[in-house]
């Protein structure tokens, strides 16, 4: 198999309120469901410890077919703001896509 790089343009990035939405099923897996803000802290607004976040970016990942868990900006967002824009520029970069082998 040889691989094809794809690029996304921006109307098929996810919107802001997209990847809120997810974060607010996301968390709400294992807790009451609440509103995010962007302005929300990660640790004291929503009170996701390291394994809670963890969880939360694999069902992340999973919503918008991106890494999260190894994108090391990742760990340093502090507020739902950040961690939206990490996914949207996640969700920007090309990924390589397999493609069939010609016989």
């Amino acid at each position: 198999m040889t691989e094809n790089t794809v690029t996304q343009t921006a109307q098929d990035l996810p919107s802001t309120e997209a990847v809120v939405r997810t974060l607010e099923d996301a968390v709400a897996v294992d807790r009451p469901r609440r509103d995010l803000r962007l302005t929300d802290s990660i640790s004291q607004d929503i009170r996701l410890d390291s394994l809670a976040l963890l969880e939360v970016l694999t069902r992340v990942e999973e919503a918008f077919d991106i890494e999260l868990i190894d994108a090391p900006e990742i760990y340093s967002a502090t507020t739902v703001g950040e961690l939206v824009a990490v996914v949207q520029a996640r969700a920007a970069q090309p990924q390589t896509a397999p493609t069939p082998e010609t016989p």
